[in-house]
């Protein structure tokens, strides 16, 4: 079995990671194109629609493995890490939120990405480290999470669970039903491949790849900084 110091990143993990970041280029490349009116594309066909979830499956499964990986390097006794990295990051949600306000303003982001992995750190990460807990929450979550999709109420404020008031449009949406199901996957997996912050199987990837994990590693900012070089790159092609 392959053996990590306590502070050794799985390249594996960064890698998986910086695909997402690729597959979600790709995806915001194509929705920015249809949106700005550049082209016009069916948003909905199978292969964009399949690129954009999952792209999403990915990262948030990811999340689960690191806050498996974490609780192996750190212990349970450090709460008020994952309750300050969860507020850390769903703060930046919040700017995505302001910043959606200005523009496009139709459709601003209410709990988008951002906001769910934040919530979901802090929510689940009790549930690292108990594997059979995690895989009976994931269940039941996805489970919640098919139920609520078909119901409608008359107030906003529950969005972020899953229910939507009728004729409810955002750019972004991943609430907390089924998604935090994806994220105890991701803790289930971690803590079956890297019990004790080792890898528990004795083979290799034959060839790392250092730019996926370089992509990996800066997800957070490529998220940030994407979106803007994506729509000026675009506005100016189609402008010159």
């Amino acid at each position: 079995m392959g053996e990590a110091s306590s502070s050794e990143r799985f390249h594996e993990v960064d890698a998986l990671r910086g695909i997402a970041v690729v597959m979600m280029i790709i995806y915001h490349v194509i929705f920015d194109l249809n949106f700005l009116g550049a082209v016009e594309l069916d948003m909905n066909s199978p292969l964009i629609w399949l690129t954009g979830r999952l792209a999403a499956f990915l990262f948030i499964f990811l999340v689960g493995v690191s806050l498996s990986l974490s609780h192996s390097r750190r212990g349970s006794g450090c709460p008020g890490h994952y309750i300050k990295r969860g507020i850390r990051i769903f703060s930046y949600g919040l700017l995505i939120t302001a910043a959606t306000w200005i523009y496009p303003h139709e459709g601003f982001i209410v709990f988008g990405v951002l906001h769910f992995i934040g919530a979901a750190v802090i929510i689940t990460y009790p549930f690292a480290g108990r594997r059979v807990l995690s895989v009976i929450g994931a269940l039941l979550a996805l489970a919640a999470g098919m139920w609520v999709s078909g119901l409608r109420v008359e107030t906003p404020f529950f969005v972020w669970l899953g229910l939507k008031p009728p004729g409810f449009y955002t750019l972004d949406y991943f609430p907390m039903l089924p998604w935090i199901g994806v994220v105890l996957l991701g803790i289930f997996t971690g803590d079956t491949l890297y019990l004790g912050y080792r890898r528990r199987w004795n083979w290799e990837f034959p060839r790392r790849n250092h730019t996926l994990e370089f992509l990996g590693k800066n997800s957070l900012a490529i998220y940030f900084i994407h979106q803007p070089v994506i729509l000026a790159f675009i506005w100016f092609l189609m402008n010159i």
